[in-house]
This record gives C-alpha cells, sequence and structure tokens, in this order.
C-alpha cells in the first residue's frame, strides 16, 4: 500500500475532517483545529472535554503543534506534488512568441517572455522574475494575513472577556435577586405583589442582558468566521501555482488593503449602568421596609393594660387608687398618706446616681408580669419633672419577707432593668448598669413600650407618630418574670 494513501487520515483533524488548521493538542494529547476545538468548548458545562477520547479536564488548555503545522505543510506538498508537477509541465508559454514566460511586470500584472519584456509596451515597466514575484507578493500576503490572524485573536480574546463580563451582569442580577428576596422575606404574605412587580422589572433586565450576550456573541462569532473563511481563502491563494498565484494579483492586494478590524461596541456598560439604577432605585424601598418593620413591631404586639402596685410604690410616691396614674410628691403632702407603702430604701429626693434600679429610686411596678409572647402598653407622659419607663426582672429573695411584703420583688442593682426616660432635660436608655445618651429625640407626649419575651427585645416608640425611639439589643430574661415599670421625679412629674 502506498504510504501516501494513509496522509489524509492521519493528517485531517477528527472534528470537520480536513487537514489540519492551526493545530494544537489539549490535555490528553489529542491534536485539533485550533477553530473546531474552540467551538467544541465554547459552552462548557462540566468541564473540557476531549471530542476523541471524552476525557475530561477541569481548565482549557490549548497547545500550539508547530513541528506538527510545519510536517502537514510537507504533507500537503506531497500530496499534490504529482499534479504539481503535470500543470508546470503543461505550461503553455507565450501565445504571441511561443517563449517561456519567465518574468512578471508589475505595472500590467502579466507575465512575460523575454520578447514582451523588451517590447516598447513594457521596455519602461517594472519587471521581476517569476519566483522573486512570487516571493515578493507571498511576503505582502503573509504580513497582511499575520495581522488578520492578529485581528482574529483578538477578537477571540475580546469575546471571551465579553462572556466573561456577561456572566458578571447575570450573578450581580441574581445577587439582587437574592436581597431581594431576602427584604421580604418575613413580609411575602403582605408585600406578594410588590415583590412580584421587582423580580419582573429584575427579570427584564436579566432578558435584556441575554438578549444582549446572544447578539453580542453571535455579531462577533460571524465576524470571526469571516475572518476564518478569509485566512483559509488567503492561504489556498498561496498555496496555488505561480501563474494562478499571480492571476488578479492586484484585485486581492487590493481587498487586504480595505481589511480593517474595528472592535464592535459593547452594549454592557449601558446594563451594568441599568443593573445599578436600579440598585439606586430600590434604596429608598429598603429605607421604608425598615420603617415598615418598626410599624410592625409597634402594632404586632398584643395591647395589655398595666395596673401600678402601690405596694412596690417608692414613698415619694403617689399612686392612684384605679392603678392607673403614679405623680410625684409635693413637698406639703405629709409622708405616707399615699396609698401604698414604698419597698424602696432610698432618700426620696432624687434618683440614684449610680443607675436608677427598683428598690432605691422612686419608682412603681406593674402588673401583670410578663413571661411569654409579646406585650405591649402605652404611657402618657408630663413635660414636667423627670421620668422613666421600661420593664424590670424579678430576682428571687430581694425582698424582706414580713407579713404584706412580696416574696419576690423586682429590682436591685444587681437585677436586670430595661427603660429609657427623661432627666434634667436629656433623654437616656436606662439599664441597671448603664445609661445611653439619646440625641436628636423629641420629647413624646405619649411612649408605648414593646416586649418580645422570647426574643429578649424591649422597645420604646412615639406612641402618636408610630416611630421607634430605641430598641436594646436582645436581653436575658433567663426565663423569670418581667413586670412593667415606672420611675418619676421632680416637681409635676407624672406618668
Amino acid at each position: 500500500r502506498d504510504p501516501m494513501d494513509a496522509l489524509p487520515g492521519e493528517a485531517s483533524c477528527p472534528i470537520c475532517l480536513e487537514y489540519f488548521r492551526e493545530p494544537v493538542s489539549i490535555h490528553c494529547g489529542h491534536h485539533f483545529c485550533r477553530p473546531c476545538i474552540e467551538r467544541c468548548w465554547e459552552w462548557p458545562t462540566a468541564g473540557f472535554a476531549c471530542p476523541r477520547c471524552r476525557d475530561t479536564a477541569p481548565e482549557r488548555s490549548l497547545r500550539p503543534s508547530r513541528e506538527l503545522e510545519r510536517v502537514l505543510e510537507i504533507a500537503r506538498r506531497l500530496s499534490r506534488g504529482e499534479a504539481l508537477g503535470l500543470e508546470e509541465e503543461e505550461e503553455e508559454g507565450c501565445q504571441k512568441h511561443r517563449e517561456p514566460l519567465e518574468v512578471f511586470c508589475k505595472e500590467d500584472g502579466a507575465l512575460l517572455c523575454a520578447i514582451c519584456r523588451e517590447s516598447r509596451a513594457h521596455r519602461a515597466h517594472t519587471v521581476l522574475p517569476v519566483p522573486e514575484a512570487v516571493r515578493e507578493y507571498e511576503e505582502q500576503i503573509q504580513a497582511r494575513l499575520q495581522s488578520l490572524k492578529d485581528d482574529r485573536d483578538k477578537l477571540l480574546e475580546f469575546r471571551e472577556a465579553e462572556m466573561r463580563r456577561n456572566w458578571a451582569c447575570l450573578e450581580k442580577a441574581e445577587a439582587e435577586r437574592q436581597r431581594i428576596l431576602s427584604q421580604f422575606q418575613g413580609l411575602r404574605l403582605s408585600l406578594e405583589e410588590l415583590s412580584c412587580h421587582l423580580l419582573a422589572r429584575l427579570g427584564h433586565l436579566e432578558s435584556d442582558i441575554g438578549k444582549a450576550q446572544e447578539e453580542n456573541v453571535t455579531s462577533l462569532t460571524e465576524e470571526i468566521s469571516r475572518l476564518d473563511s478569509r485566512v483559509q481563502e488567503l492561504e489556498e491563494k498561496c498555496r496555488q501555482p505561480a501563474r494562478t498565484f499571480l492571476q488578479d494579483i492586484n484585485s486581492t492586494l487590493g481587498s487586504l488593503g480595505n481589511e480593517n478590524l474595528q472592535l464592535p461596541p459593547s452594549p454592557l456598560p449601558e446594563l451594568e449602568k441599568k443593573i445599578q439604577h436600579f440598585r439606586e432605585e430600590n434604596i429608598p424601598l429598603e429605607e421604608t421596609l425598615r420603617g415598615f418593620r418598626d410599624i410592625l413591631e409597634f402594632e404586632l404586639p398584643e395591647k395589655m393594660t398595666v395596673t401600678l402596685d402601690p405596694s412596690t410604690a417608692h414613698p415619694q410616691l403617689l399612686v392612684a387608687p384605679d392603678g392607673s396614674s403614679v405623680s410625684w410628691k409635693s413637698p406639703q403632702d405629709p409622708p405616707g398618706d399615699g396609698p401604698g407603702t414604698g419597698t424602696g430604701t432610698g432618700s426620696g429626693t432624687e434618683p440614684s446616681t449610680d443607675g436608677p434600679g427598683p428598690g432605691t429610686d422612686p419608682s412603681v411596678l406593674g402588673h401583670p408580669g410578663v413571661t411569654a409572647g409579646r406585650r405591649c402598653w402605652d404611657v402618657q407622659v408630663a413635660p414636667a419633672g423627670s421620668w422613666a419607663l421600661g420593664v424590670a426582672r424579678e430576682t428571687p429573695g430581694s425582698g424582706a419577707e414580713t407579713p404584706g411584703s412580696r416574696a419576690e420583688t423586682p429590682g436591685g442593682a444587681e437585677g436586670g432593668l430595661w427603660s429609657m426616660g427623661l432627666c434634667q432635660g436629656q433623654f437616656w436608655a436606662l439599664t441597671s448598669l448603664e445609661r445611653i445618651p439619646l440625641f436628636a429625640v423629641r420629647a413624646p407626649s405619649r411612649v408605648r413600650v414593646a416586649l418580645d419575651y422570647e426574643r429578649g427585645q424591649v422597645a420604646f416608640f412615639d406612641a402618636d407618630k408610630r416611630s421607634l425611639i430605641f430598641a436594646f439589643p436582645a436581653a436575658s430574661f433567663k426565663g423569670q418574670r418581667v413586670h412593667p415599670w415606672f420611675l418619676v421625679w421632680g416637681e409635676g412629674s407624672r406618668l
């Protein structure tokens, strides 16, 4: 068997079944045309699989095989050597003078014999020996061919960059989707319509991104295919016999002069702006949702009626007979005239400077106590004097076990206290251990205390404006009962 018979099969790409063009080897060692394997790997799903042996690699790897390319060029020449020899043997000479065509006239673009060369029509023209003319024009075409290959490689890189940017846009859109879903997680039932509307708008953006990606990649792929065809055409031109090669050479060179690559404008910057604009548009919505959550915290707790417990009142306090209010005793009121006996040990002249606490400051407890659930109560505050209100946790064994006394009394500096109030014109958040100044708080006329026992949250609202004043981070009630707590101090102070 002639070894040349096996050449086409061994020197052919397994994908296009033609002689290798720009042969490259991949991770498993098999060879393919660069354009063929790049088209196969354009949209990988799970790794990069060899089309021949199906071996998969996690990363794309293309190694140019220049040795194989040189061998293929020799093989191509050998495979067409017989036909080429016959063509050259059968090549006709000058039809006019029956002489061999040995030179090429650059001005007329024609092959000439020695007699035509000396004729008046060509005497002043630039003529070159045929091999030299072929070499000169081939060098020009090769230079332009390399430029076309470089342009094609730039387009390939640009296409890959555009694809990465497209995926980044889609990832941003998906991140935006997740952010919106998380915003509406706790409010899905009441805000489902608005959520669907926003997701639909985001879906339109994703659709625009996908459409732009498809159009952009299609346009780039078409241009790359055109350049591939042009490269193949010129490569075939360079493989033609001299006489065929030089026919219409000026037209070929002229068409090459018009080749000027311009990268198409990318639609992605505008889409990126739209996503950013979408994000900025939703910032006010997030603020609205935070305000709405505050309203939910204001409205959702079960409202309960609190009755003040005279047995827990400080001696300097006056508790109404129905337990609905507490006020500071005026100086003319005799000690002990109040309806209840205080359990505190303070002097009754001012709140403790060590921090407010039941039993030491002029305070009183309310009932019922709370051991579970979400509860709230509203408190009317007077504009005069100082006041504080909140919740206090019971601590076992803090009270004297005498007739009429409580075995368990909330309070003590070591007990749990979470409150807010007004002291000498300044608003404070108060615990058993610290005072936190609250700035930019306008004096409310009615305060709502909201308690979420399971979450350990205590929050205070301006009940008329339904706006949050302050919320303590998760408190520790330690499974013990929590009571409403009130403090008043100073002339005219009343809750």
